[in-house]
């Protein structure tokens, strides 16, 4: 099976969220940014603190497209992703 690649020029690591609560990796299901979606369902990134507080917090949030969970998404230190 052939690796997603990300889309719209952003990268693999990034982690988007939307007002309602899904979250998906840069690679699945990610509306286009700027486009109705995106605006209305007020998307953005998941910063890397963000998804440290979740983890601290004993919070669980995976990719809803591909099922990859942030820390598998990103590794995560105190200076930010890498």
């Amino acid at each position: 099976m052939t690796p997603i690649k990300p889309r719209f020029g952003l990268q693999e690591h990034q982690v988007f969220w939307n007002e309602r609560g899904s979250v998906v990796c840069a690679c699945c299901h990610l509306p286009y940014p700027g486009s109705d979606t995106w605006i209305g369902e007020r998307w953005e990134e998941i910063t890397p603190e963000t998804l440290a507080k979740i983890d601290r917090l004993g919070g669980h949030a995976a990719c809803e497209g591909c099922g990859k969970e942030p820390n598998r998404i990103a590794r995560i230190t105190l200076i930010g992703r890498s």
